[in-house]
């Protein structure tokens, strides 16, 4: 009688269907999921460069990034630059070495402050208004929201798991303007090898580029960048500067340090109407 009903115990096991294994997120659906107009997510990078294995510089970048309608990327980010070599060759009372560099990117106009403007703005000014676009830091690396990056560096793993994946990529495969530079027709560009993480949703949190190239002078410069992400699908919301505070770019002053004072406009008295 044990042994029968052992036995029926264990045909039961056998017969039962064990739950199958939800299937691992596909990064770039859930990257597409998440371009939703009114959210966002934080971008923090760092970036360090070399020469001959020489540290030369690193730039930390903070950025927010806000999602619009049609897929559009509005950026509001600040820039510090720490670099020994840099400061001893040109002194440290550069203005880039002493403040963050400021750029929004909202509305089809790009708004930079701080940094090496500081002694170009005019009094009662904090702000350069530009409509051609104005290099930041993360153009060195790869965009994964421009449509494809994301999708084409994962066709170039050579090792993937449920929450990582890494490998090498030619910049010339990679969309848009990788490392700043637009690929020409049959160029190559740089070798990248680039390694990321995701979470249990399938949502980066973590990608790292490292590229070298050499010089017409024979240096092997380096670029290493780190980016985390955080805080996917918070409400963002990119604004313009106040529009008192903001100078055309082409109204600078043309010598750089020129203060000019605003002078406020007189009214006349009620007599003198």
């Amino acid at each position: 009688m044990k042994r029968a009903t052992a036995g029926l115990v264990v045909s039961l096991v056998l017969l039962t269907p064990l739950p199958a294994h939800a299937a691992a997120p596909d990064p770039v659906q859930v990257l597409r999921a998440q371009v939703v107009p009114g959210r966002g997510v934080t971008v923090s990078m760092v970036t360090r460069m070399s020469a001959d294995g020489r540290h030369l510089g690193t730039v930390r970048t903070e950025r927010v990034t806000g999602f619009r309608k049609g897929g559009s990327v509005e950026t509001d980010e600040s820039t510090t630059l720490h670099s020994p070599a840099a400061a001893e060759l040109l002194g440290t009372d550069f203005p880039e070495f002493l403040f963050p560099t400021l750029l929004i990117r909202v509305k089809d106009a790009n708004y930079t402050s701080g940094g090496s403007l500081i002694p170009e703005l005019p009094l009662g000014k904090k702000w350069v208004r530009s409509r051609w676009p104005e290099s930041s830091p993360m153009d060195n690396t790869v965009d994964l929201f421009e449509p494809g990056a994301l999708k084409a560096l994962l066709a170039t793993a050579s090792s993937t798991g449920p929450r990582s994946a890494k490998g090498t990529i030619y910049s010339s495969k990679i969309p848009g303007r990788p490392f700043g530079t637009p690929m020409t027709r049959g160029e190559k560009g740089e070798k990248v090898a680039w390694a990321l993480r995701f979470d249990d949703r399938g949502r980066v949190t973590r990608l790292t580029t490292r590229v070298s190239r050499r010089t017409n002078d024979g240096y092997v410069l380096g670029l290493t960048s780190d980016l985390r992400f955080t805080g996917w699908g918070s409400r963002v919301t990119i604004e313009a500067p106040p529009e008192e505070s903001v100078i055309e770019a082409e109204d600078l002053p043309q010598e750089p340090g020129l203060l000019v004072e605003e002078k406020e406009p007189v009214e006349a008295s009620p007599q003198g109407r």
